[in-house]
């Protein structure tokens, strides 16, 4: 699976999409009322730092260290490339 940084006019499955609906569903947590509607200026925050994200990993493929652990032992590895769309 790719990174998918997402853009306005491909917004859907993104990393950007995962952002709104993470902000979306925070929003309660620290504001009053309900969270603003969607709407392209939002948007153009999240595909930013989506896009900025991806297009730093990309760049920079050894700051992107994996560790995963199953409890008992733990494992690292590196990212050599990293697929844009």
């Amino acid at each position: 699976m790719s990174l998918k940084a997402g853009s306005i006019n491909d917004f859907a499955s993104s990393m950007a999409s995962a952002m709104e609906n993470a902000f979306t569903t925070e929003w309660g947590n620290a504001m009053t009322g309900d969270a603003p509607p969607a709407n392209n200026q939002s948007r153009l925050l999240f595909v930013a730092i989506a896009q900025g994200i991806v297009n730093y990993l990309n760049a920079n493929p050894d700051a992107f260290k994996v560790i995963v652990s199953d409890g008992i032992n733990i494992f690292t590895g590196d990212v050599y490339s990293i697929d844009k769309q």
